[in-house]
């Protein structure tokens, strides 16, 4: 599961995003190929409900946030009983 947003105006000279509101608040690089602004892998976060605020920064100052809620579902458990059928 990725976290995403649409690619930035060139015009803006964004540089880099920050995350608020999921487990370190982290910092997001621009997406290098430019299909995205940015693209963040969520998959280690704990399941649980999320209210997160992204904004892009420039050298000077970053953007109002934008906010997005979802709900992180936990890992399934592994499976148990496995067993080899004849038929």
């Amino acid at each position: 599961m990725f976290l995403a947003c649409d690619a930035p105006d060139p015009a803006e000279n964004v540089e880099y995003y920050t995350i608020a509101g999921i487990p370190g608040n982290p910092r997001a690089e621009k997406d290098p190929t430019g299909e995205y602004g940015f693209k963040y892998d969520l998959s280690d976060i704990p399941a649980g409900e999320y209210s997160i605020r992204c904004s892009a920064c420039n050298t000077q100052q970053c953007s109002l946030p934008s906010p997005l809620d979802f709900t992180a579902l936990g890992r399934p458990g592994q499976p148990t009983g496995l067993v080899i059928l004849s038929s």
